[in-house]
């Protein structure tokens, strides 16, 4: 298989909430996932 790299970026924010009811506890965290772009050129059998 024959490909070539034409991005590398990074997607959209994912908010993460958790927090427990009566317990005063809460967490906001996120991340944003590393994508690769990638075009297949040539597929070899």
């Amino acid at each position: 298989m024959v490909s070539e790299i034409l991005a590398q970026m990074r997607g959209v924010k994912i908010d993460v909430f958790k927090f427990k009811k009566r317990k005063k506890y809460r967490k906001k965290t996120g991340h944003r996932q590393e994508l690769t772009r990638v075009r297949i050129a040539e597929i070899i059998a």
